[in-house]
């Protein structure tokens, strides 16, 4: 019997992985490459045998050209060029026209044409496409006024492709780059976990995180975090005008929200570990005197030593809860572990409130305590707002101590 259930279980999960597979293959960078040439030169044929039927054309190449140009894997796309491409034309067309009919093809005219082409080249709304706009002013000047009639016909040709185009991408939609993004996404959930864990560890272990992460830690989260911001803006670039999209309006857990908040949560986690560093460098005890002094001693230093050791562990413990936050982080509700987590914060932050020590200490705690509720709150798809800090019941603050504690106050 267990071999008969385990049968169709394995059949099951490998038909999975294939699934999986052909989805990958489906949506990597060479199959979107093998669709755009393909629809490229189906249109661009298209578009050479339309020109030759309908104006016997013998040799209708700027059609093909404006074919090619236009065909993008997007229809979005393909429409804004093609919008981009014929304005460009025309505009060239219209600032060559007087010259070329009234003086042909002279250095003073060719001058005259090339400024105002390359000016208006760089408007903004021509993007990529501004180039053409002094290409085509060339192509009309050069024809000069015994050859003025052809402007017509080949500007008719760039326009037929143009459409062709456009109406093959509109017709023959390209797919959705959905899961692509879904697989960014999770890559940068999953890296930002295990930095999160990384940190966990290395607070609780009293060591640098460089020394359990890495060096490259903030490089790598960057690289993934590039990778899945431009995943994400191909997949909501695809969903426009795409009538593959007429039931998939609202993609939820590709919001962008979701990757701000991702974002949001590796800087914090960037400043944590500067938060780390500044508390490693406070925790030596200061040598101060004076009636506002904080108290001295062995009794004392074991006291410090033992809540070292208890804050280290709350930290440790918020940033794992923090890490399985990120991992659910999604648009949808947050991760069941949060309300937990805010209130082991709440204790942690009270603690800290009640002690006397070091100021500078103190300080350094309430930011890394500062930064780790940012971070949850970020991971809850909230905005940020100012905290106010727990209550020392300590001494009362002289004018240095102000300084600090509007320093942290900064920080929040």
């Amino acid at each position: 019997m267990r071999k008969e259930n385990a049968a169709p279980s394995g059949r099951r999960a490998g038909t999975a992985q294939a699934v999986v597979g052909l989805a990958r293959i489906r949506d990597g960078p060479w199959a979107v490459r093998w669709l755009v040439a393909v629809r490229a030169a189906v249109a661009a044929a298209l578009a050479w045998q339309l020109c030759r039927s309908m104006w016997e054309a013998p040799q209708p190449g700027p059609a093909v050209v404006a074919a090619l140009l236009v065909v993008h894997p997007t229809v979005f796309r393909s429409c804004t060029a093609g919008l981009q491409y014929a304005a460009g034309c025309t505009l060239g067309a219209l600032i060559a026209l007087p010259a070329a009919v009234l003086a042909g093809p002279t250095w003073l005219s060719m001058t005259a044409v090339l400024l105002l082409s390359l000016l208006a080249a760089g408007h903004e709304r021509l993007g990529a496409h501004g180039l053409h706009v002094p290409i085509t002013a060339v192509f009309v000047l050069l024809l000069g006024p015994s050859h003025a009639g052809q402007i017509l016909p080949h500007l008719l040709e760039i326009g037929v492709g143009i459409a062709v185009a456009v109406l093959f991408n509109a017709l023959l939609p390209p797919p959705l780059r959905l899961r692509a993004a879904e697989s960014a996404l999770d890559r940068l959930r999953d890296e930002l976990a295990g930095v999160l864990d990384g940190l966990a560890t290395a607070v609780r272990e009293a060591r640098h995180p460089d020394d359990v992460l890495g060096t490259q830690w903030p490089a790598r989260v960057a690289e993934t975090t590039a990778r899945a911001r431009s995943a994400l803006g191909q997949a909501h670039e695809s969903l426009r005008w795409n009538v593959r999209a007429r039931n998939r309006n609202a993609v939820w857990h590709l919001d962008r929200k979701v990757l701000e908040s991702l974002e949001r949560v590796a800087h914090d986690a960037e400043a944590c570990v500067g938060a780390l560093d500044g508390l490693a460098a406070q925790r030596p005890a200061v040598a101060v005197t004076g009636p506002g002094a904080p108290e001295t001693g062995p009794a004392v230093a074991a006291r410090a030593d033992v809540w070292d050791r208890e804050f280290r562990a709350g930290c440790a413990r918020l940033l794992t809860c923090l890490a399985l936050c990120v991992r659910g982080c999604r648009g949808g509700s947050p991760h069941p572990v949060l309300p937990a987590t805010r209130r082991v914060w709440r204790e942690l932050a009270e603690r800290c409130g009640d002690r006397r020590d070091s100021l500078d200490v103190r300080v350094a705690e309430y930011r890394l305590l500062m930064l780790l509720d940012r971070a949850l709150h970020d991971v809850a798809g909230g905005r940020r707002t100012v905290r106010p800090a727990p209550v020392t019941t300590g001494l009362p603050i002289t004018t240095t101590e102000e300084a600090h504690a509007q320093a942290a106050a900064e920080h929040r």
